[in-house]
């Protein structure tokens, strides 16, 4: 298949293109990164600070790059990167970006923290759709950070959810599948959010492989009367979250992921 990912520049996304990447070496791949989520407005400290090691410090590493020559040009640490070329898009719904998008024929989109609002126009686009990896579990948690607001809340689940993009609307599209895992005190945001993808792009990999087969994908429509949107949290949410026994973030959880992931692109380990 013709297939584009949709990735935002940041480390979680980067994890998941890893995951992802060993199944899509037989499909015809594009990829178009965001820069960022939501509009641009005063964020909460706690949440610039996520924000900082997911991005920022995850790509201050030139020098570990440069010793084990992986190009980090493209900032995905791969050095193998020609078979799936690579672009920034500023805007995924102009006409300009529609008609290029057009001539590459999709036909699957997969959207992955992807930071922009696909519109009417583009969604047409793809064959077989728009698949979209949400990192909460719907309908309960829509929006930014579901599982900030799961954590916070007490549940003793947290999950993903994949879903069809069907119009404009944030995370309202039908539910593909929906996978849980167990929550664990002591265990930061961070942590919680990372321990999603690898579940969550073998879901992605399954529904591929049903496409590719020619099978149908049943889905199950969501129910908007129930569960709540969430926009971009404020500092009582994550103190909320600290008084529930978890960090944002911390070194332990942040350099054991770095030192495993770094390690697993050096040594090929990813499956």
């Amino acid at each position: 298949m013709n297939i584009i990912l949709f990735l935002n520049r940041d480390l979680h996304s980067n994890f998941a293109y890893q995951l992802l990447k060993p199944s899509l070496k037989g499909h015809q791949v594009h990829i178009y990164l965001s820069e960022s989520v939501g509009k641009k407005k005063e964020k909460a400290g706690a949440l610039s600070l996520l924000e900082h090691y997911e991005k920022k410090q995850f790509y201050k590493l030139p020098l570990l790059l440069k010793e084990q020559k992986l190009h980090s040009d493209f900032e995905f640490f791969d050095d193998q990167f020609a078979y799936a070329p690579l672009q920034v898009c500023k805007n995924v719904n102009s006409d300009e970006f529609i008609t290029a998008v057009r001539k590459l024929k999709p036909d699957l989109f997969i959207s992955i923290r992807f930071g922009k609002i696909f519109h009417d126009e583009i969604i047409k686009v793809p064959g077989h759709g728009i698949l979209n990896l949400h990192s909460g579990i719907l309908p309960d948690y829509r929006g930014i950070l579901g599982t900030l607001h799961a954590l916070r809340e007490g549940r003793k689940e947290i999950g993903c959810t994949l879903h069809y993009i069907n119009n404009s609307s944030i995370d309202t599209g039908e539910i593909i599948n929906i996978i849980k895992m167990p929550v664990v005190i002591g265990r930061s945001l961070f942590w919680h959010v990372n321990q999603l993808y690898p579940a969550g792009c073998a879901a992605i990999i399954r529904i591929i492989n049903q496409l590719n087969q020619g099978m149908e994908i049943p889905t199950v429509i969501q129910d908007l009367k129930v569960g709540n949107y969430y926009s971009l949290p404020d500092e009582s949410h994550f103190a909320e979250l600290m008084d529930m026994g978890h960090d944002v973030i911390n070194e332990k959880d942040y350099s054991s992921f770095i030192t495993q992931h770094i390690s697993s692109l050096i040594r090929g380990y990813y499956p």
